[in-house]
């Protein structure tokens, strides 16, 4: 083995996340290790969705456990489990035993809270950091930083958009992982490689295994320049990589099928692959939070399940939806 990854949750499988186990013959790693449900169309999740969440939280707790250390690209919430005080029933499921759980005697490698990172990431960066020290083995921050596991190198980029330059965002690391002759990438939030930077750096390094995620093709605010510069990247970038994981933003969007067969069919001109999480598990994929209203139509949930989406938000927020 030189490098066994492992996508574990993203939207293609029901949640928000991309959540991706790595193991090499001497190192065991999971990067993000987050999930969340959103608001859309002006409903709560369908209970379909609190399912998909429900099995994602398992799947990061199990491989939290057999990992010794865990990547934090960025603070939002899809990408790392906070320390709520109490259980955030709505959106992530996460509270401190969750996060103790997932973060206890880990070597936490994180995004830097103090630099390159905007105001609403500080903040959650900063708690984050706080309730983690008590639990943690080591919180190092990452940016920039190259560390050693025998013949493993795992490799931090330096800060990169959250999408276009100069995000409102902010900012996300990569994470490289090079293993015998191997080289794996997981860029987490940088829609597509819009930036210049980023579609550069990706390059540069020369990936055998891309996780990317898209473009966010979903958002009406999703400028028409950009998506071209995603989509023109992507093709660019499916020529040199011989596995493109893509998955995140761009799955939030029922037209992304299409998006991605036509990655697909350039990929395969150069004997790639490239496929969502779910593709790559062997299932189909399942655009849960993009069918919301359609789920809502075509399966509707019990009388229970209604009574509880329609609580007043504070009480919602304290008690799990009936399933």
């Amino acid at each position: 083995m030189k490098i066994l990854v492992r996508p574990l949750c993203a939207e293609s499988l029901g949640v928000r996340s991309t959540a991706t186990y790595v193991e090499t013959p001497d190192l065991k790693l999971l990067i993000d290790a987050g999930c969340a449900l959103a608001p859309r169309f002006g409903q709560v999740p369908h209970p379909l969705e609190y399912r998909a969440l429900e099995r994602a939280r398992k799947i990061i707790r199990e491989h939290a456990e057999r990992c010794e250390a865990i990547v934090v690209s960025h603070y939002h919430f899809d990408h790392f489990s906070p320390f709520f005080e109490e259980t955030d029933t709505v959106w992530t499921w996460s509270d401190q035993n969750v996060a103790r759980e997932i973060y206890y005697d880990k070597i936490i490698y994180i995004k830097d809270f103090e630099r390159n990172i905007n105001f609403s990431q500080k903040v959650r960066g900063r708690l984050f950091n706080k309730a983690a020290l008590g639990i943690a083995k080591k919180i190092i921050k990452a940016d920039e930083k190259n560390f050693y596991y025998g013949g493993t190198t795992l490799q931090f980029s330096k800060p990169l958009f959250h999408g276009e330059e100069n995000s409102k965002l902010g900012y996300v690391l990569a994470t490289i992982i090079r293993s015998r002759d191997l080289t794996f990438i997981h860029t987490s939030d940088i829609q597509g490689a819009i930036s210049d930077y980023t579609f550069r750096f990706i390059l540069e390094e020369c990936p055998d295994i891309l996780v990317i995620g898209g473009p966010p093709t979903y958002l009406n605010s999703f400028e028409e320049k950009n998506y071209i510069i995603a989509k023109s990247n992507l093709l660019k970038l499916v020529e040199e990589t011989k596995l493109m994981i893509i998955d995140h933003h761009i799955l939030r969007d029922i037209k992304a099928i299409a998006f991605i067969e036509n990655l697909k069919n350039r990929a395969k001109e150069f004997k790639h692959q490239v496929r969502t999480f779910a593709e790559f598990q062997g299932k189909d994929n399942q655009l849960l939070e993009a069918k919301r209203m359609e789920l809502y139509s075509k399966d509707e949930p019990s009388k229970e399940f209604i009574h509880w989406a329609n609580l007043p938000a504070e009480i919602r927020g304290r008690k799990f939806p009936p399933l």
